[in-house]
């Protein structure tokens, strides 16, 4: 049975079943499809840079190479920092209470740079929040679709045509200015002082 988006807003859970929203949803799809010379459809492959090595379509989510060729499984990495600090993995969100956070400013949302939107179904839904966030409120939380090293943050809003969760990493953008703008000078130019141009000569 799927695991649903399951979040706490003052002490009361709301239950949401999802599903993916994509391009395939929105608008018609066609897929090329590589034939060999018996008609027969391409499995995709790829060839290691020495070519000793021959790599089916997901054998590299198993594991990876190292450069010395020895292989190292999925089961065995770990996540790193910026200052190359281990970090602890971070479980799965699905069917775990996540406290909701807001509401936030519309601003935030916008800053969010999105990984994945999904289409809520409501199975359990408070009353209260409902009323909240079909008044235009947004609300934040955490979210990890399967267990990784970094916690992504979802959006919960909703709109005439349904519930949606937008997940992503949100961005802080920098702003940079000049220290002292430039001074704008109109002075002549001295080389072309005096220079007397007649446009009429041949």
């Amino acid at each position: 049975m799927a695991k649903s988006i399951v979040v706490t807003h003052n002490g009361k859970q709301s239950i949401f079943g999802f599903a993916k929203l994509d391009r395939k949803k929105l608008y018609p799809s066609r897929k090329r499809v590589v034939l060999d010379n018996d008609e027969q459809p391409c499995i995709r492959a790829e060839l290691t840079r020495d070519g000793s090595i021959l790599f089916h379509f997901g054998m590299t989510g198993q594991g990876y190479f190292c450069n010395d060729g020895k292989w190292v499984p999925n089961s065995t990495l770990v996540g790193l920092d910026d200052q190359g600090k281990v970090v602890e993995q971070q479980p799965s969100t699905l069917g775990e209470p996540q406290d909701l956070e807001g509401p936030v400013e519309p601003e935030e949302l916008l800053d969010l740079s999105v990984l994945a939107v999904y289409m809520l179904d409501p199975e359990n839904l408070d009353q209260d929040l409902q009323k909240e966030i079909e008044a235009g409120k947004i609300f934040r939380f955490g979210f990890n679709y399967r267990a990784d090293f970094h916690r992504e943050t979802g959006y919960l809003v909703a709109n005439d045509q349904g519930w949606f969760a937008i997940v992503g990493n949100p961005i802080r953008p920098e702003w940079c200015e000049l220290e002292k703008p430039a001074a704008a000078t109109f002075e002549d130019d001295d080389d072309n002082a005096g220079l007397d141009l007649d446009f009429d000569m041949t």
